[in-house]
């Protein structure tokens, strides 16, 4: 799994760079004093920046070297110096180390199903006794096909330009929403570099969700608003 390059990385940068709102509110409720924090998929680190600037004690890991880049930039750029490292979530393990772990914004959807079940026993051996998974995972909801390439972003890069097209298609049997991205940097009219990404979203219902997770107590926070005014979102909760 390999799913942000460079220009991709920079698309994605450029529009979401730092968690607000009710979304890093939501998250930063259930902080307390003295935890130890762990954010898998951590990207860029537009949480665990602003985490990481309240004093919290969190480190995070993602598969894609372009994005831990850019969250080391980030971050020095603030004075400070994330802990984040490269790592499969299928091979990560630190038994009892963590009173809280998280994976917000929906990455939890990327995850290919035949996998889920190692990655999220991982990320349970690695909470402390009373830890908390916090996961928010994409509902269930319809989703148009399209087909054909759209354009769907432009950055300007120095003197070059980063095109985003996008298509898409929804396998309604299994519930997965299969974008494919295409990025070009364009100069003077010229494609000097051409990305192509995979980004298939697994869509969740709320009780099939609860029991994927395979907590004794799962509670599903419904965050109103959360992305913005009418974009809510779920967070599903385990303790251990």
């Amino acid at each position: 799994m390999d799913y942000y390059g460079e220009l991709c990385t920079k698309v994605y940068e450029s529009g979401k760079s730092i968690a607000e709102g009710e979304e890093l509110t939501f998250y930063l409720s259930h902080v307390t004093e003295g935890m130890k924090m762990l954010e898998p998929m951590c990207g860029n680190g537009r949480m665990l920046i602003p985490f990481m600037q309240r004093g919290i004690d969190i480190e995070g890991f993602d598969i894609s070297d372009e994005m831990l880049k850019v969250c080391m930039v980030k971050g020095s750029e603030r004075g400070m110096e994330p802990r984040v490292f490269h790592q499969d979530m299928r091979h990560f393990n630190r038994q009892d180390n963590y009173d809280l772990i998280m994976i917000p914004f929906g990455s939890f959807s990327l995850l290919p199903e035949e996998i889920i079940p190692l990655c999220l026993r991982n990320l349970k051996e690695s909470l402390r006794q009373g830890g908390k998974l916090l996961i928010t995972a994409i509902i269930q909801q319809g989703a148009d096909d399209c087909p054909e390439w759209k354009e769907t972003n432009r950055l300007q890069d120095g003197k070059n330009t980063i095109i985003e097209y996008k298509r898409m298609t929804y396998d309604k049997d299994s519930r997965v929403l299969n974008s494919k991205l295409k990025y070009h940097l364009i100069h003077e009219g010229e494609v000097l570099k051409e990305e192509l990404m995979d980004f298939p979203m697994r869509m969740y219902g709320v009780e099939e969700c609860k029991d994927l997770l395979r907590f004794v107590n799962v509670t599903v926070h419904e965050v109103l608003d959360g992305y913005g005014k009418g974009n809510p979102f779920h967070v599903f909760e385990g303790t251990i």
